[in-house]
């Protein structure tokens, strides 16, 4: 009868732990992100691109000096939000994040990928004016959207972030 409780006890402690392994820790680190990223002055629904990688500017562990990076945070709780980004020469890709740091779309931005653009919604919210063909992404609440392109040098960086005045992270009001 002791084996039947103690194994009780194993399996509870089991399931709480996988519970909080999966679920609370990553919301957590989402939210914690989310509001260091608001006390920087990153905007909500606007992309912001970081400078240039160096062990001064790094506000990460190991994020790599020969890529640009941008990102936009996002809450579709406001509406839906449209992403998008000029396509380029060298690699780049657009990934979008949920608010448990699950990567839910990712996409490549070099030229001749045929990407155009993605509108995140909440779950259950897509109207038929989205139109046929676009690409869409169901999540729910705040969220991230991360820009990588390569940079290896200055002038490349400098061409990246260029390409930054035709990206778009915007409640998608007129859908």
């Amino acid at each position: 009868m002791r084996w039947v409780l103690a194994l009780l006890v194993f399996a509870a402690t089991a399931a709480i732990g996988h519970f909080v392994v999966l679920h609370a820790i990553p919301a957590k680190i989402m939210s914690t992100a989310q509001t260091r990223m608001a006390e920087r002055g990153v905007p909500l629904h606007d992309w912001a691109a970081s400078p240039r990688m160096t062990p001064q500017t790094q506000t990460i562990v190991r994020p790599s000096p020969d890529l640009f990076y941008a990102l936009c945070r996002f809450d579709t709780s406001e509406g839906p939000v449209r992403l998008s980004a000029p396509l380029g020469e060298t690699y780049g890709s657009l990934s979008v994040f949920d608010s448990r740091t699950n990567n839910v779309f990712v996409t490549s931005l070099l030229e001749g990928s045929g990407f155009g653009e993605v509108i995140v919604h909440a779950p259950g919210e897509r109207p038929a004016t989205f139109g046929e063909g676009k690409e869409t992404v169901e999540l729910e609440g705040p969220g991230l959207a991360l820009i990588r392109r390569l940079a290896p040098s200055p002038a490349a960086f400098d061409a990246a972030n260029a390409l930054m005045g035709g990206a778009v992270c915007e409640l998608a009001d007129d859908l």
